[in-house]
């Protein structure tokens, strides 16, 4: 198998959100976003095959897998917002995996270390 076709192999075609989302805070304009969910596919240009959008206009960049929870991935993102991030605000997040329904989620911004 080519390393496409491997990594192709354990992706899932509609992958689901696996457990609740969280924020933590970067700066005033900047927070890393973490979720779960089944492992994404690649795209052509080995991008992960996700498109997560915020109700702010919040830029969203830099999707990465970070590691594992149980049988889920585990993957970070940076978000960028013009405006100024406010802590223990609730953001409404749409995440659309793969060739899954976009889901519509609340995340609560958070301190680094604190527990949400």
């Amino acid at each position: 198998l080519s390393p496409a076709a491997a990594m192709a192999a354990g992706s899932h075609a509609q992958p689901q959100l696996g457990g609740n989302p969280q924020m933590r805070v970067v700066d005033a304009n900047h927070a890393t976003l973490n979720f779960a969910s089944d492992r994404l596919a690649r795209g052509a240009y080995g991008n992960l095959d996700a498109k997560i959008t915020f109700a702010n206009g919040a830029r969203v960049s830099a999707l990465k897998a970070v590691g594992t929870h149980g049988n889920d991935i585990k993957y970070a993102a940076t978000v960028s917002s013009s405006k100024p991030l406010r802590l223990h605000q609730k953001y409404t997040v749409t995440f659309r995996l793969g060739d899954s329904k976009p889901v519509k989620v609340f995340v609560k911004l958070f301190n680094p270390g604190e527990h949400g």
